[in-house]
């Protein structure tokens, strides 16, 4: 996985969701790997239609290498203003189902 240097802004954050074959195979893990390298702050977590990522740069699958047995068919990425919550670290989360 290559590394990313990028300004930090943590004003706005991105929901990004994926749909497609990630669940079982360690994608999540892929990701907060690869967040925490590169300075990423946010969270991922497994949801009913795929993997939810919140993160501070709509950047960030530009350069993530997905797991082999992974398969991203949709994503979509929306952008937010963060109030009164604060990143520190990236995290997986509880799954939500």
């Amino acid at each position: 996985m290559k590394s990313v240097a990028r300004k930090k802004d943590f004003s706005k954050m991105y929901l990004i969701i994926l749909r497609g074959r990630l669940h079982g195979i360690g994608f999540r893990y892929a990701v907060s790997q690869y967040a925490n390298a590169n300075s990423f702050v946010g969270t991922v977590r497994n949801i009913p239609e795929g993997v939810e990522i919140i993160i501070n740069d709509k950047t960030f699958l530009k350069h993530f290498d997905s797991p082999i047995l992974s398969r991203v068919e949709t994503q979509t990425i929306e952008e937010f203003n963060i109030i009164g919550i604060k990143y520190k670290d990236f995290r997986i989360i509880d799954s939500r189902y």
